[in-house]
């Protein structure tokens, strides 16, 4: 991928400036960083990364945290009136994987213990995602101006090699830099804003995560529902507030 990026790159070197659309520094900033991060990452590692940048653009924590709240009230009053049935109802309703393991311990009443060890566990594999994801765009982030650079010196060499022209000089050194241009707009203006967007939703997904855990251990203790009320309102003003501050 890189080496075939680089060879269509070259095809379209041109010593004519028509502008900050040029395709050999697209094509280089665009096709070099990407086969970069194949070279360095499996191909399960780059699938993480994808889901959790789809989430992180398209996802909501806030109103995901407003549902899973309103849930865990309504699951922990079904199981304090003994109706299996309908709480069994509330976990398949339910899309988030987390809340419906859990849930189900709840209603085989495994231990306590077991149900915060198995959060654990689960939050852990659930936010590797973010991440990777974070991961994978800093690395795009770290490679774009480098390759930028790199395309500035190949751009630069040529140049050097053709001085005997020197009407070419100019717009020779603006096309070689224009590579370095469209390497700094990518890595700041698109990769690394997009790996802290992740990190962030990351964070707020660890913040939704500690709310079921933390409910779903109220639950299974036989706690009073005006626990778990106080617990699951107090987190999602705590939640609401971060939200309204960024």
């Amino acid at each position: 991928m890189i080496l075939g990026t680089f060879g269509l790159a070259m095809e379209h070197m041109s010593q004519d400036f028509d502008g900050f659309i040029n395709y050999y520094a697209l094509i280089l900033l665009l096709g070099v960083p990407l086969g970069g991060v194949v070279l360095t990452y499996r191909f399960t590692t780059l699938w993480d990364a994808i889901k959790a940048f789809f989430r992180a653009v398209f996802g909501s924590p806030t109103a995901e945290r407003e549902r899973l709240a309103k849930n865990l009230l309504a699951f922990g009053r079904e199981i304090r009136r003994d109706k299996a049935l309908l709480a069994s109802k509330i976990l398949d309703d339910e899309k988030d994987p987390v809340f419906k393991i859990l849930g189900r311990q709840v209603l085989q009443k495994s231990d306590a213990d077991e149900i915060e060890s198995d959060a654990l566990v689960l939050g852990r594999r659930e936010l590797s995602a973010y991440r990777t994801g974070e991961r994978v765009f800093g690395t795009l982030g770290d490679l774009a101006p480098a390759m930028g650079m790199i395309g500035t010196v190949i751009g630069l060499i040529q140049l050097l090699a053709n001085m005997r022209d020197f009407e070419k000089l100019g717009p020779g050194m603006a096309i070689a830099l224009l590579t370095t241009f469209y390497g700094l707009i990518l890595a700041h203006l698109v990769y690394l804003p997009l790996s802290r967007l992740i990190a962030d939703y990351g964070a707020r997904r660890a913040e939704n995560l500690g709310l079921v855990a933390d409910g779903m251990l109220k639950i299974a203790r036989r706690r009073p529902l005006h626990e778990l009320s106080d617990v699951v309102g107090a987190q999602v003003d705590l939640g609401a507030s971060a939200q309204g501050s960024t």
